[in-house]
């Protein structure tokens, strides 16, 4: 099993590649309607970084950041803090993997070892999503596949 440490330092990479060319898109096309994949660009973005500072706040004890609408800057910015966040927390985390954290959204109790799963997984995800709206408006996404992480970084 590779270690969570390479999977959030992959998850961030992956994060910063998209960004890279979702920073070059506009404001319209960045919120072109996606209904088909759960919302515009910004929207699944926004929903990505949401719901991993929502984790890492759960996991780690801290207040859980509001729930709402940002900016294109603000998600971009939220991306990057949640990076930080996760580098930071891991060694924590990691030495904590069995124990249980309540998600009160679900209404039941998950290991920490889950959470973390789920939050890289779910970034994937919605990654592919805003690859799609990457395409749609005519601009090349990038490749973000793991074993393209591993080849270019181990």
């Amino acid at each position: 099993m590779t270690s969570f440490d390479d999977l959030f330092e992959y998850n961030a990479w992956a994060n910063r590649e998209i960004l890279a060319v979702t920073d070059l898109l506009t404001g319209a096309e960045l919120a072109a309607p996606m209904d088909d994949l759960g919302g515009s660009a910004l929207q699944l973005l926004d929903h990505t970084a949401q719901v991993e500072a929502a984790f890492l706040a759960v996991m780690t004890a801290q207040a859980r950041p509001p729930r709402e609408e940002r900016p294109y800057a603000k998600v971009r910015s939220l991306l990057e803090a949640n990076a930080d966040g996760y580098r930071a927390a891991l060694p924590t985390l990691t030495g904590r993997l069995a124990e249980t954290f309540e998600l009160e959204w679900f209404g039941r109790r998950f290991t920490v070892e889950q959470g973390l799963m789920q939050v890289v997984t779910h970034s994937v995800q919605h990654r592919a999503g805003v690859a799609a709206g990457i395409a749609r408006a005519g601009r090349e996404a990038p490749g973000l596949d793991y074993i393209m992480w591993l080849a270019r970084f181990r």
